[in-house]
């Protein structure tokens, strides 16, 4: 919802702004639950960020409106408008959550610079000359590595 920025100077109002916030996320929730069962589609496939934009033109509309009765026309109208809206599914895409990783893949850093010859890579020397092993009080051996 991009609560980024709050509109609040004292802390009261900071709670009452997050109320709202949290009461607004409810409706859009309760919108999406309607619409899966109009849509016939799991919920994870309607776009929440859709919804919300749906949200702000419902609220708009709701508050202008006087009228009492045209409010189940007004929310079916909403439902419909969030059971459209489709979240863009590619399969088998993945993002790391590094961001300055991200930045490095999506600009080809990662990928070695042509003409360049690659580095020559030495296995590291094995430190012991046999591999490690336990020994129970069976004289059983269990090889450890």
């Amino acid at each position: 919802m991009q609560a980024t920025c709050w509109h609040c100077r004292t802390p009261t109002t900071f709670h009452q702004e997050l109320l709202v916030h949290m009461i607004v996320v409810c409706l859009i929730r309760i919108a999406m639950l309607e619409a899966i069962h109009l849509a016939k589609v799991p919920v994870g496939q309607l776009s929440f960020a859709r919804a919300l934009t749906e949200t702000r033109l419902f609220l708009k509309l709701l508050l202008s409106t006087a009228e009492q009765n045209r409010w189940p026309t007004i929310w079916t109208a909403f439902v419909t408008c969030c059971a459209k809206y489709r979240v863009k599914i590619k399969p088998n895409r993945q993002f790391p959550r590094d961001r300055q990783q991200y930045r490095r893949n999506s600009r080809g850093l990662e990928r070695k610079r042509p003409g360049r010859k690659s580095k020559a890579t030495n296995p590291a020397p094995c430190l012991l000359s046999r591999p490690e092993t336990l020994k129970n009080r069976r004289d059983g051996i269990y090889l450890l590595s």
